[in-house]
């Protein structure tokens, strides 16, 4: 029987056998096939004959186990692919750190190694969990050119994995834009509290665009979302901030009612309530609101209060109703 696999659709696919070099793996399928380099057929006949040459190829490297096609999911790329492995892979036993100065190992291994320890191990795997979830502990710190090279040593107990880390330069805050039409600037600015000159640390960064974004919602643009691009001045160790905001529609105040009141704190609460349908709507001032009335009323003598919120009439119109739970 001849297999044909000249015309036959294919798809992306990995080579992840421990201790085997994958793109000697790949250049040598290549040669010997013409096109299958870091792809493979999408039928199981095709996949089954690359797996035995393959198997026959690193025969070294598996230690006597057979080759399996398996299909899973690239967490950096967020496609599926195949990959072809032994049947069982070995799992990481210890984790080590190499040219790390400015973040500990512990810190390091506090985020790496729940993740990996105990593991099964392919190099594509490890390495991209490197990447996950050390490159945010860097840029916490303000290093954002920090490099990783994964490795792992194989033996009969597992894998002895290392990360060797060339840290680079520690970068501070430059200058931050913001792009959009009629925003609030000197109101986000405020709430962002994000001082040029520091440590450019992407966590607190992250936090102070979610304030600046909290800042525009409230003023009615319910759907306000940000988008922020970085710009590297390596040479000052800079990082600049060009943060674009796309509002959305507005969203306005429709009708408010009040359920649970005895009707002398009813109308004390029609009183208080500042907002009138088609005032532009502000999400937070719910909370405002319960905090001047307890001024007046003693919530200790309701169960619990909240609001309810739902489509008023016409788009984008929110009706709210506070609703008072007695004891």
């Amino acid at each position: 029987m001849t297999l044909n696999l000249s015309d036959a659709p294919v798809t992306t696919a990995a080579i992840d056998v421990p201790g085997a070099d994958e793109n000697e793996a790949w250049t040598w399928l290549s040669t010997k096939f013409g096109r299958f380099n870091r792809q493979a057929p999408e039928t199981e006949p095709g996949q089954r004959f690359l797996a035995a040459e393959l198997e026959r190829h690193l025969a070294s490297s598996l230690h006597g186990q057979h080759m399996t096609v398996r299909l899973e999911t690239d967490f950096q790329t967020h496609k599926s692919l195949l990959s072809f492995q032994p049947e069982i892979l070995p799992r990481t036993q210890s984790l080590v750190f190499m040219g790390n100065q400015e973040v500990s190992s512990n810190e390091l291994g506090a985020a790496l190694n729940p993740v990996v320890k105990n593991e099964e191990f392919t190099q594509r795997k490890f390495a991209t969990a490197v990447e996950l979830n050390l490159r945010p502990v860097y840029e916490q710190h303000g290093f954002y050119r920090v490099q990783f090279t994964p490795g792992g040593d194989v033996s009969e107990a597992g894998v002895a994995a290392t990360v060797a880390i060339a840290e680079g330069m520690q970068y501070q805050l430059g200058k931050v834009e913001l792009v959009g039409d009629n925003l609030p600037a000197d109101a986000m600015t405020q709430a962002a509290n994000l001082p040029s000159g520091k440590v450019a640390n992407w966590k607190q960064i992250q936090q102070g665009i979610w304030e600046m974004e909290r800042v525009v919602r409230r003023t009615g643009y319910m759907e306000t979302s940000a988008t922020p691009d970085r710009a590297y001045d390596d040479a000052a160790h800079l990082l600049n901030l060009k943060i674009r905001f796309n509002k959305g529609p507005l969203y306005h105040f429709g009708e408010v009612h009040f359920t649970g009141l005895s009707p002398d704190l009813e109308a004390r609460a029609q009183h208080i309530w500042k907002h009138k349908p088609g005032d532009p709507y502000d999400y937070g001032y719910v909370n405002d609101f319960f905090k001047e009335f307890s001024h007046g009323a003693d919530l200790r003598n309701y169960r619990k209060f909240s609001a309810k919120t739902h489509q008023g009439s016409g788009d984008h119109v929110q009706d709210i109703t506070l609703v008072f739970e007695p004891k």
